[in-house]
């Protein structure tokens, strides 16, 4: 299953191309942490992003001289704060790559007529995905993630069921904290006992952005919904490395993932306005290495 979710995500990024975007592109300086005089959220001042504002945006351009836009990732959110539209842009052919224009039925937020989440209407953290093995084949095996958080309302792991067999989970996805941020994951796949990947995490102490991404380094496929729902508690600090580890049945390494954040901007009210990531691309962020912009929905 892993490798099928994974080469599927792997197509859809290959797909990516250039994205033109109104906003002036934001200068990178050596530092770790700049403030900013570009504004990608709301409102007149342009240091300040706004009040309770989240991420409705991540665009990502080659770090170049030419600075060529690579794609982005977006979605439109209402006024009682839905994503009803999630859209993958390809502009290297001018196409949309992927769409979901997400359906809310009480609990239910069907992403598309095969999937959707559950969310808990007190907490609105998202606490079911009904998913395919195959998101682009309707007949493919439907399996069942629950998601399970502490008492500060954290994700602290996912069970991995299929449809067929409820009750007898396939995977185990833990992640562990160090105070308010993740800081390892690990994958185990229940029926052999294998580690099918892990990851570590490391993050800056001195920069501490306002709702910020979440980092869920085993998620590949639904990648594209990771930041436009609750998912629970964001980390605190800014990530400064992140290394993902993949391997075959014996626990034998076989791949991994490594990549670095530097030169943070940050708006006068701490909202990440950009960020640059070297290295590889990662499965679980949805854009490509090079210089990611973020733009915000504020309430």
């Amino acid at each position: 299953m892993g490798c099928l979710v994974k080469n599927y995500k792997q197509q859809q990024m290959k797909k990516l191309f250039p994205v033109l975007f109104a906003a002036t592109v934001l200068v990178v300086f050596s530092c770790n942490k700049e403030y900013s005089l570009e504004n990608t959220g709301n409102g007149n001042n342009n240091q300040i992003v706004g009040v309770d504002c989240r991420i409705s945006k991540i665009a990502y351009i080659d770090t170049g001289a030419t600075a060529i836009g690579i794609g982005s990732i977006s979605a439109d959110i209402n006024s009682v704060d839905n994503a009803t539209n999630i859209m993958l842009f390809d502009s290297l052919s001018a196409t949309i790559a992927y769409v979901s224009t997400p359906v809310y039925s009480n609990d239910t937020i069907f992403i598309n007529g095969n999937e959707y989440f559950v969310v808990d209407l007190v907490t609105n953290r998202v606490k079911k995905l009904h998913a395919l093995v195959d998101p682009t084949d309707p007949s493919s095996v439907q399996y069942e993630v629950d998601y399970f958080y502490n008492a500060s309302g954290y994700l602290t792991s996912k069970f991995h069921t299929y449809t067929s067999t409820p009750g007898s989970p396939f995977r185990l996805v833990t992640y562990t904290y160090s105070g308010a941020n993740i800081t390892h994951m690990s994958s185990t796949d229940l029926l052999s006992g294998d580690l099918e990947t892990d990851a570590d995490i490391n993050y800056y102490t001195n920069i501490l952005p306002n709702r910020y991404i979440y980092v869920f380094p085993d998620e590949e496929n639904y990648s594209f919904f990771s930041q436009f729902y609750n998912f629970g508690q964001k980390p605190s600090n800014a990530v400064k490395d992140m290394k993902v580890r993949y391997y075959d049945p014996g626990n034998i390494a076989r791949d991994s993932a490594v990549s670095t954040f530097t030169n943070y901007m940050l708006s006068r009210d701490n909202y990440v306005l950009s960020v640059l990531m070297k290295g590889d691309d990662q499965l679980s962020i949805p854009a490509a290495s090079g210089i990611l912009n973020f733009s915000y929905k504020c309430k």
